[in-house]
């Protein structure tokens, strides 16, 4: 028999509103705001926060898609609901990185939150241990999500399981990747409540997938666009040869410490190699997949 609960919610109450805008700082003599960032209204205060302690070492052009993400969303920007992932992404017959925007698990239960419906979710559990892409972890995650049904003044259930093997993250040699590495149970447990909010609110949730979910995956196809050819100007950034020093010991140690470093350096300097040197960045790419799992946990 199905639980009474008490009184519930009989309609989804009005989204709630935005959170207030952050007070604008008082005018400094230091430098000015980008106009991409002025023009969005955002504070001195609201972008050095942004840039300097949510998304350290993030592009300009990412964080501001993060803004924008959030403003569509109405999310609070500040609490971090979303990620900068960098991912291969296929144009064409060929890869390259793109800094992507990822909505973390944080935002999927906000999400759920806000309908006044969300009851919660049952504890977690976990099928046997087994082995898989080089790691012991639980075999599958399941939960029950809870969602009141306002129409059948009921309380309608959203059960969902999770295979392991089905979506762990992996390098190219087939192993787990050091996140998934570390901590196992906590991702699969993440992609698991990820599912089960997809399944009980598939309208306000929609199709997203959580950054928790595509850590390490490779992002759709896209159509080809026009990529940008070196100009005979194209002069060599200060600092590039340090920086591509840093990449050919980054590959030593595998995936993550080379996309750390790519991540690290700024737009200029990324375009001048791929305009200038483009087999170098596969033959880091193919040197990095191919680090023993050993070697990148020691």
């Amino acid at each position: 028999m199905e639980d009474q609960l008490p009184m519930a919610p009989t309609a989804v109450p009005n989204p709630v509103p935005a959170p207030p805008s952050v007070p604008a700082v008082a005018p400094t003599n230091g430098p000015t705001l980008p106009d991409a960032v002025a023009r969005r209204g955002i504070t001195e205060a609201q972008w050095r926060t942004l840039m300097n302690s949510l998304y350290p070492g993030a592009r300009g052009e990412s964080v501001l898609m993060v803004w924008d993400y959030c403003v569509a969303r109405r999310l609070d920007p500040l609490k971090k609901p979303c990620h900068i992932v960098p991912m291969e992404v296929k144009i064409g017959d060929k890869y390259e990185w793109r800094d992507v925007v990822m909505p973390g698990i944080y935002e999927l239960r906000t999400t759920a939150q806000r309908t006044g419906l969300y009851l919660g979710h049952t504890k977690a559990e976990y099928g046997p241990l087994v082995d898989v892409a080089g790691i012991t972890a639980p075999e599958w995650c399941e939960m029950t999500m809870y969602r009141w049904n306002a129409a059948l003044g009921q309380r309608a259930e959203y059960p969902v399981r999770v295979l392991f093997a089905e979506v762990v993250a992996t390098k190219r040699d087939g192993k787990a990747n050091a996140r998934w590495s570390k901590a196992p149970v906590q991702m699969l447990t993440k992609c698991t409540e990820g599912a089960g909010l997809r399944e009980a609110f598939p309208d306000e949730v929609g199709g997203l997938t959580t950054e928790e979910e595509m850590d390490g995956q490779r992002a759709i196809t896209v159509s080809p666009v026009e990529m940008l050819s070196p100009a005979p100007s194209l002069q060599k950034p200060e600092g590039y040869d340090g920086w591509l020093q840093r990449l050919v010991d980054a590959a030593k140690a595998g995936d993550d410490a080379l996309t750390a470093v790519w991540k690290d350096a700024t737009p200029f300097a990324r375009h001048y190699l791929l305009a200038s040197e483009p087999e170098a960045w596969d033959t880091l790419k193919a040197a990095a997949a191919i680090v023993p799992a050993d070697e990148v946990l020691s």
